[in-house]
């Protein structure tokens, strides 16, 4: 199944997601798709740099699933996650 790696940023909290070029990004359809143990491999790396730079925490790689090229979430906690504001 395809994955994705979420974090939260460590000086705001927001909900991020690590995107193919290293940044990370708020929009969880702009996150890299690791479709291979070694894709995964190689975001979990790129994260693991990022949680030494205190750059985010909370790092963890979610399941989604693929439409028309992107990422998008699964599970009802990844869902609000991926809302970009707040539920009421």
């Amino acid at each position: 199944m395809p994955s994705i790696v979420t974090a939260n940023t460590l000086a705001s909290g927001e909900v991020v997601y690590l995107a193919s070029d290293g940044r990370w990004v708020r929009a969880i359809t702009d996150a890299a798709i690791a479709a291979t143990k070694a894709d995964a491999a190689m975001l979990d790396a790129v994260a693991a740099r990022a949680v030494d730079a205190r750059e985010v925490t909370a790092v963890y790689a979610m399941d989604v699933t693929v439409v028309d090229g992107r990422p998008a979430p699964i599970s009802v906690r990844e869902k609000i996650r991926a809302a970009l504001g707040p539920t009421v």
